[in-house]
């Protein structure tokens, strides 16, 4: 599946083949499945902070460290797509703002399609 989110002015086009979790392994040496389900929650956590719920837990979810998995998912979609794309931390300079909760919506559909199963 492929999509392209708008992250501070510059076109970002993200990919998700089934090459993903082996990219995700080669590229930060954690499992893709087992940190999925971190991702998962924390932008569950984000959605809900964003309707003026829980906040707090979210702010816990931040002090954690479990931010840079939000991070490594936008990043691993994006050299899906662009193979010859930059180190995360190289990437990430590339931006003047990284608004993760405008677009986490889209990079969540992206997750969500490339791991649901489709019906024969």
């Amino acid at each position: 599946m492929e999509k392209t989110i708008n992250i501070s002015g510059n076109e970002v086009r993200l990919i998700s083949s089934g090459a993903t979790p082996i990219i995700y392994k080669n590229a930060f040496g954690r499992d893709f499945f087992s940190d999925l389900g971190t991702f998962l929650k924390l932008a569950d956590t984000s959605s809900k902070a964003k309707k003026g719920q829980e906040m707090s837990a979210l702010l816990s979810l931040f002090s954690n460290g479990d931010i840079t998995i939000m991070y490594n998912f936008v990043w691993i979609y994006a050299k899906n797509a662009d193979m010859n794309l930059k180190p995360l931390e190289e990437w990430l300079t590339g931006f003047e703002e990284f608004p993760m909760f405008d677009f986490l919506g889209d990079v969540m559909d992206l997750v969500m399609r490339s791991v649901s199963t489709k019906k024969a």
